[in-house]
């Protein structure tokens, strides 16, 4: 019998080199759709971290303000002779700080009464003062205590309620208690408030609605407002944003949500400050624009306009309506 011949079937191996570029092609062309979306998913998840750690530091304040009869944590510490550090970036902890006069004698117990270590036993966790994706920053020339680990805070105070009474704030719901005050940056071993009373006497100092913090301060600008420029060249206004973005607040309330700031490049176009902290920052966030208030003129934002002496930042205001 004769043997039937067997057909074999031969199969091509591998990819045409065409074939291998249009795959290359098709991936890169999916690459460029999808990699804006990542990096869109990945921006709304950092400031989902942020606004619940926010919400978590109002709440941590609650109930400080019920332990400590319903008035706030210092915004800024007092000196032994009675004056403010109402203008400083305060170590935290407070004895992290080498020079500047920070170590010496006596200072770090007064140090420890600025509110980010006075809400540590009710924070206990210090991840809570920095948002995701905040850029740490060190001041230049900063020296550390060997052994003492510095914090990282984005996180700022609203000064205006330094010792104020949770109860006597007109409505919790729209004053902010803390924000990302810092823009986009961590600043390495510090805290502050901002914005800050002015309080150049050792007289006490707390915000007065119809006057200056102080009886004997008459200056027209009772309130400071920082930038923090001279930690790091690519300082932002805002903690979340490319050339436009926006900040996280916590109200007094403990509320807390995410919101555009500084959005128009064009100041003739901004909303007026009674809405916008950076009602005039133009869309590089480079800067900041410190604006003048007079007597409830909330919608001034140029400088024009200079009478009068209980000028604190509207948007801040604790007697703020709106």
């Amino acid at each position: 019998m004769q043997a039937k011949g067997i057909m074999r079937h031969q199969f091509r191996q591998g990819f045409t080199l065409i074939e291998l570029l249009v795959v290359i092609a098709i991936i890169a062309i999916l690459a460029a759709i999808l990699f804006p979306v990542f990096a869109q998913a990945k921006e709304a998840a950092k400031k989902t971290t942020g606004v619940s750690n926010t919400k978590q530091l109002g709440t941590a304040n609650a109930i400080y303000l019920s332990d400590h009869d319903d008035m706030f944590p210092m915004a800024f510490s007092r000196r032994a002779n009675g004056t403010w550090r109402y203008n400083n970036a305060h170590p935290c902890p407070e004895n992290v700080i080498v020079g500047g006069g920070w170590d010496a004698p006596g200072v770090a117990e007064t140090v420890r009464n600025q509110w980010a270590i006075s809400l540590q036993p009710y924070v206990k966790n210090n991840d809570l003062y920095v948002p995701g994706g905040a850029q740490d920053a060190t001041l230049a020339g900063e020296v550390f205590t060997a052994g003492v680990l510095p914090r990282k805070i984005n996180l700022r105070m609203n000064g205006f309620l330094h010792t104020y009474s949770g109860t006597a704030i007109d409505n919790p719901s729209l004053v902010p208690a803390f924000w990302t005050g810092s823009g986009n940056l961590a600043i390495v071993g510090r805290s502050a408030a901002n914005p800050s009373l002015l309080c150049t006497t050792n007289e006490e100092c707390r915000f007065n609605p119809g006057a200056g913090p102080q009886p004997s301060v008459t200056a027209a600008n009772v309130s400071l407002f920082f930038g923090y420029g001279n930690y790091s060249a690519g300082y932002r206004v805002w903690t979340y944003g490319g050339n436009q973005g926006g900040v996280i607040f916590s109200r007094a309330d403990t509320s807390a949500r995410y919101q555009r700031v500084g959005v128009a490049a064009d100041p003739a176009r901004n909303v007026n400050n009674s809405q916008d902290p950076y009602a005039a920052v133009t869309n590089n966030g480079a800067g900041f624009f410190y604006y003048a208030t007079n007597d409830g003129n909330c919608a001034n934002i140029t400088a024009a306009n200079t009478s009068g002496n209980n000028r604190y930042a509207c948007f801040f205001r604790p007697d703020r309506q709106n």
